[in-house]
């Protein structure tokens, strides 16, 4: 697409970045020299919020917003997120998001993205039960618990930030044989990020159940859900879920074309003006 581009701003999402760049057949940048009536897709954009907005401010460039945080995020609290957010177009993850942006900042979201990873070949499963993200009392709580419970299973809880680099993650997924995705926040979305990543590496997710009912319930074919990790793990006899490239199907059958749809007639408004 012409004049279009894609930009992350967090080394988290380089490899959504990637993909997504890939799917719409447009150049990912590194190098962000904006020009009037380009378009920048973006990634991350609350790390780089205000070089964003100067970049704008100064070229005349439209973004679309890849909104990653959820409620409770301390991202909302930064003026110029919000204000980057209001003055373009915002695409979410998660429809609880999505609400609470209009009802507490009117900010609109356009449409919905899904956070796509690259598909590991399976590797021998080394760890037991795995948890990778940022520490707070509730998953030590959890931690303590499984590890007590289970005193022969391999258990790891990666929680200092130790794996920074996208692929030392996806590498330390494919070693388990399940995956925990233990929300962090009060209000959470299913952390469809951590989700799908797991489930690339060719991992079993065990997910605590979320207050987004509706993620839940489409997810439920594709992981596990509980309300106690202790007694799930007592019974391993499990029915089988389905797997990762038939979720990317679905998603992107229910999703991308919607995008590419939208992406298109954004580029043909963008260049009336």
């Amino acid at each position: 697409m012409e004049n279009v581009y894609v930009i992350n701003g967090a080394n988290i999402f380089s490899e959504n970045a990637i993909i997504l760049a890939n799917k719409f057949n447009i150049k990912l940048v590194t190098d962000f020299k904006p020009k009037a009536r380009d378009i920048y897709i973006v990634f991350g954009a609350h790390d780089i919020a205000l070089q964003l907005l100067e970049a704008q401010k100064n070229s005349d460039c439209v973004y679309i917003i890849m909104n990653s945080e959820q409620i409770g995020s301390v991202v909302f609290e930064n003026k110029f997120y919000i204000q980057l957010m209001k003055n373009n177009f915002v695409f979410d993850y998660n429809h609880l998001t999505s609400n609470y942006l209009e009802e507490t900042f009117e900010v609109k979201v356009l449409s919905y993205f899904f956070f796509d990873f690259m598909k590991l070949e399976p590797k021998e499963k080394t760890i037991g039960i795995l948890f990778i993200g940022t520490e707070n009392e509730n998953r030590k709580e959890i931690r303590d618990k499984l590890q007590k419970e289970f005193p022969d299973k391999k258990i790891e809880f990666i929680m200092d930030w130790s794996l920074t680099e996208p692929i030392k993650v996806k590498e330390k997924l494919s070693e388990a044989k399940y995956v925990l995705n233990i929300p962090y926040y009060t209000q959470n979305s299913l952390e469809t990020h951590r989700v799908n990543n797991a489930l690339s590496c060719g991992a079993t997710v065990v997910s605590l159940n979320s207050k987004d009912a509706q993620a839940d319930a489409y997810y439920n074919d594709y992981i596990y859900f509980t309300d106690d990790l202790i007694e799930f793990f007592k019974n391993e006899d499990k029915v089988v879920k389905k797997s990762y490239e038939e979720l990317i199907k679905d998603l992107t059958g229910k999703i991308y074309h919607h995008n590419l749809f939208i992406v298109k007639q954004l580029i043909e408004k963008v260049k009336k003006f």
